[in-house]
């Protein structure tokens, strides 16, 4: 399970240094994606990249909506290594898409590590903790 909340800068190379406490379960190689709602990236490791697929590529692809939620997800998707010193190159395309330029969020989502752009993080954070209760009641409550 990846959790946790991490405050880190991206070098002039684009590389982000991931945590140690999250980079221990992690492998070698993750994968790279634009959040579905375009507010971060996402990075999963082979096994919950290959699950989120299977779950994707369940989907009635006669229907435009799966096309296009597959489209969007696939090609925006990157495969990276993780380095020797626990550094991945971020896809420049892909933080543009989301707004990263230099200090970043980095949170544990569970399954998977979320990358933000610190001010915009911290600005959903702010928002999401108003909204927190009503969201948990939505879903059945929390235990």
């Amino acid at each position: 399970m990846l959790f946790g909340s991490f405050e880190h800068n991206l070098d002039n190379k684009l590389r982000l240094t991931i945590p140690s406490k999250l980079r221990n379960k992690l492998g070698a190689v993750v994968y790279v994606t634009r959040s579905i709602d375009g507010q971060c990236l996402e990075i999963r490791t082979p096994e919950n990249f290959t699950e989120f697929y299977k779950n994707l590529q369940s989907q009635n692809t006669l229907l435009s909506s799966a096309r296009t939620v597959i489209r969007s997800i696939f090609s925006n998707t990157d495969e990276v290594q993780i380095d020797g010193s626990g550094r991945i190159k971020l896809p420049a395309n892909l933080l543009e898409e989301v707004g990263i330029t230099k200090m970043v969020q980095i949170t544990g989502a569970g399954e998977w590590i979320e990358v933000w752009d610190k001010d915009k993080f911290l600005d959903y954070d702010k928002k999401a903790k108003i909204e927190l209760v009503e969201a948990a009641e939505k879903l059945g409550g929390v235990n």
